[in-house]
């Protein structure tokens, strides 16, 4: 997964722009695919490091590699716990759990986002974008965003589906 959290990145960037990877998020697919199949821990880790492993690449750069370390490894635990908290409260099919994993660990994933801007930004007084910018990330985000709803799950699926899982 990590291996893909690198190479689809660098994929998409050849044929398209930076832009383009802002509004498609392509490092955050194998991330939401890890978290919600492999679990909390591996995808915790794998988020985390996704983003610095890419910078050595060139992408992203500091600090944004930092920020988005926390915001992806935030994705890829969260999604990873809310998997296991579904199933261990016997609450929906597989294919509801993955959704609301997914969903609600985009969501936990901004927020993450957010406080690390915080952080940065009021206590660690480093030249980082405001909070709020999370939103004009999410909007312009929209297309990845629906591309992760209609992707993911059918990848993990098929995951599942291999491994008779």
């Amino acid at each position: 997964m990590l291996a893909a959290g690198i190479i689809i990145p660098k994929v998409f960037h050849i044929f398209g722009t930076q832009e383009m990877g802002q509004m498609f998020s392509p490092m955050h697919f194998s991330v939401f695919v890890a978290g919600i199949y492999l679990g909390t821990l591996y995808g915790g880790i794998i988020g985390f490091l996704t983003p610095l492993v890419n910078s050595l690449f060139g992408m992203p750069m500091f600090p944004f590699n930092l920020i988005m370390a926390f915001e992806l490894g935030a994705y890829g635990f969260f999604s990873g716990l809310l998997m296991h908290l579904l199933k261990k409260l016997n609450k929906g099919g597989l294919v509801l759990r993955i959704y609301i994993s997914l969903i609600v660990s985009m969501i936990a994933g901004r927020i993450v986002y957010a406080l690390v801007l915080f952080v940065m930004g009021r206590i660690l007084a480093m030249k980082v974008p405001a909070p709020a910018t999370v939103w004009s990330s999410v909007i312009f985000g929209i297309p990845g965003i629906i591309l992760q709803l209609i992707l993911v799950p059918g990848i993990v699926l098929a995951l599942y589906k291999t491994q008779n899982r």
